[in-house]
């Protein structure tokens, strides 16, 4: 499951992810990411929680790479993952990252954390 949300006042989207990620749920999810970045101001930030996220189907990786380059064209400034002690699901998700300079990503392990840490920058 992929649970997005935004919140315009702090121009964040939240994107969290939990349990088995299909190609499907990928794909619908990111047609959903480009809709509310539309609602946010160039220079957003982005809170991935994948602290409950086991792992996603090998065809989704395709999909997280087409996330990467929206955000990266739609103006993301800043990226912090939640990684919580999911280390396979962790594996996987940086395994299908596009390391990118444009795309900067901080690794914490809870949400309170993320949190602090992009007020601390902005």
């Amino acid at each position: 499951m992929i649970k997005i949300t935004t919140n315009a006042a702090k121009n964040r989207l939240y994107i969290s992810m939990i349990g088995v990620v299909t190609l499907e749920e990928a794909q619908k999810s990111k047609l959903t990411i480009e809709a509310s970045v539309a609602a946010l101001k160039i220079g957003f930030d982005v809170i991935n929680d994948l602290s409950k996220f086991i792992r996603g189907d090998d065809a989704a990786g395709g999909v997280l790479k087409e996330i990467i380059i929206l955000l990266i064209q739609k103006g993301v400034n800043r990226v912090v993952r939640v990684v919580g002690t999911s280390k396979t699901g962790l594996l996987q998700f940086a395994n299908n990252s596009l390391q990118i300079e444009q795309y900067k990503i901080s690794y914490v392990p809870t949400l309170e954390e993320a949190e602090l840490l992009l007020r601390k920058v902005e």
